[in-house]
């Protein structure tokens, strides 16, 4: 039994002690991946945001996403900020 238990304590591989700045350089590891994996989630969610937006317009225009008029959609996109307060609360449904 002791030679199973020298074995497993050969394979084994001794935990080396970091040090602080071994310790800082892990960590400012760790969080750069992090930050990453966040960004690149709020992207993601930000992406699908926008296709869920373009086919309630083309849903609101009655056609297919490839049919969309796009310079009409902007034209009246850039008359919202012209509009009177009360039709902005009238077109919003």
């Amino acid at each position: 039994m002791s030679d199973i238990s020298d074995k497993e304590q050969t394979r084994k591989k001794p935990r080396i002690k970091k040090t602080l700045e071994q310790q800082l350089a892990s960590a400012q590891m760790r969080l750069n991946r992090l930050q990453y994996k966040s960004k690149k989630e709020a992207k993601q969610i930000e992406t699908r945001q926008k296709i869920i937006l373009g086919a309630e317009v083309a849903k609101a225009l009655d056609c297919d996403v490839f049919t969309v008029d796009k310079d009409l959609v902007l034209g009246m996109l850039l008359e919202i900020p012209h509009l009177h307060p009360d039709d902005k609360e009238r077109f919003k449904r």
